[in-house]
């Protein structure tokens, strides 16, 4: 459209404002004023600068537009498509966006921590956090294609280049940034198999920067205490495999030479009240129990008592929301499903590895010990079967529970359920090699702990 159409009326009608009756060959005003009539029913057109839709991939900033006042109203009825992203930070941030609004719990980024949401505003702070968020990005769409693109595995090495780097640099390794970066960067790794051995260098890396954390609160926080929260659980249950780990208590514990780490302002689900054996200082526990079996005897028979509560609790809170049944869910159950199955299936972890090592080292009843393992087998299978409907993501958890099942049974019939669980599992994620490394870590036998 070139312009927006004015009035018809003369010259000198329109210079004073008057109503023209565009009479030909002369209007009555002019007549009556005896002045001559110029223009009169000729057509005109005011022209409006419109800017020009910026190219993807360059940095310049759209124009403003220049309307004059006259022909605001006629303009701004004008329906003008959005300007593309300008530039690649500008495209990963809508990227970013578009996928924390996915509410299918398949494919929901927010099960790997209620943070996630803050991200978008804390980027061009970090190259560290920019590349990863790319890389979490380019990687997303293969977690449903299952298709990897060389640009996964591109954006994934900037990610972890410009990670060495801030981890370099003793000003920004500790920094909340940083402890995202390399978070990013872990979810990443699951998605695209690099991870290569069951004790990724990531898990060290983050142990070491959250003890850093641990003695500067200074800069915490709500947004930082939650990633601090979901890191050092992360850690903990690395630490079951990997010795090299060692966290700072005071990152659960309240110190007084340190204002305590603030905590989210959300209500509290009741997996994170009334589950004692979910809560950092108890997992931290086990993780020392594990590493001297024989040492802590008592404390794992303590331990042992204590799941049992825990178990039939998490189980209770699961049959209220699964009990509904997918159609008669909301988003928020589901979601609290997801987190519940996951927690359910640590319980039963603990409880598959204190059961074995009190029948390794005869505390308790062998026939009640070897009935209870069957029975957390069972469980373990029912529950990856239950989950599988929020594969891939919402049940991504699933393997390592699948994994350590498996090094507890003999049973043939029980193995072959297990294994198609595996296989099924496999084929979202490469889990395989997890399952090697926690061999390597355990033993060829069943011995987990």
């Amino acid at each position: 459209m070139p312009g927006v159409p004015s009035g018809r009326g003369c010259d000198a009608c329109r210079q004073v404002k008057k109503k023209c009756d565009q009479a030909n060959p002369e209007c009555s005003r002019c007549t009556r004023l005896g002045i001559s009539c110029v223009g009169s029913g000729q057509r005109r057109f005011k022209f409006v600068a419109v800017p020009e839709r910026q190219s993807r991939g360059t940095g310049a900033e759209p124009s403003k537009r220049s309307v004059p006042s006259s022909t605001y109203r006629a303009e701004s009825a004008l329906a003008l498509s959005p300007p593309l992203p300008s530039n690649q930070e500008t495209q990963d941030l809508s990227s970013l966006i578009s996928a924390l609004e996915v509410t299918d719990v398949r494919f929901d980024l927010r099960i790997f921590g209620p943070f996630l949401p803050e991200i978008p505003r804390r980027l061009g702070k970090s190259q560290a956090l920019d590349s990863s968020v790319r890389a979490l990005v380019v990687s997303f769409p293969s977690v449903y294609t299952r298709q990897p693109t060389p640009d996964m595995y591109k954006s994934y090495g900037e990610a972890l280049r410009h990670l060495r780097v801030a981890l370099a640099d003793s000003s920004a390794s500790a920094s909340p940034e940083t402890l995202c970066a390399v978070y990013m960067v872990i979810i990443c790794q699951g998605w695209i198999g690099r991870g290569g051995d069951f004790f990724p260098s990531h898990g060290e890396a983050m142990a070491h920067m959250l003890n850093t954390a641990a003695a500067r609160r200074d800069w915490m926080g709500e947004f930082e205490a939650e990633i601090v929260n979901t890191l050092v659980a992360l850690c903990l249950l690395e630490s079951f495999a990997n010795p090299k780990i060692n966290l700072d208590p005071r990152l659960w514990e309240p110190s007084p030479d340190l204002r305590p780490i603030p905590r989210p302002s959300r209500p509290k689900s009741k997996m994170s009240t009334d589950i004692k054996c979910l809560q950092p200082s108890y997992l931290a526990a086990v993780s020392g129990y594990i590493r001297d079996v024989q040492g802590h005897l008592p404390d794992i028979l303590a331990m042992h008592q204590t799941l049992q509560d825990d178990l039939v609790r998490m189980k209770t809170l699961l049959a209220g929301v699964a009990g509904k049944g997918p159609r008669g869910q909301t988003l928020t159950e589901r979601r609290l499903q997801v987190r519940w199955q996951t927690g359910y299936g640590v319980l039963l972890l603990l409880g598959l590895m204190a059961n074995w090592a009190l029948a390794t080292y005869g505390l308790g009843d062998a026939v009640c010990l070897e009935g209870e393992m069957v029975m957390l087998v069972d469980e373990v299978a029912e529950l990856a079967q239950e989950a599988a409907q929020y594969r891939p993501l919402g049940s991504s958890a699933m393997p390592a529970f699948i994994i350590a099942a498996k090094m507890m049974t003999q049973d043939p019939a029980k193995l072959k359920v297990l294994q198609d669980l595996l296989v099924l599992y496999r084929s979202d994620f490469p889990v395989v090699t997890a399952e090697l490394g926690a061999r390597r870590a355990y033993g060829e036998s069943s011995a987990c702990l």
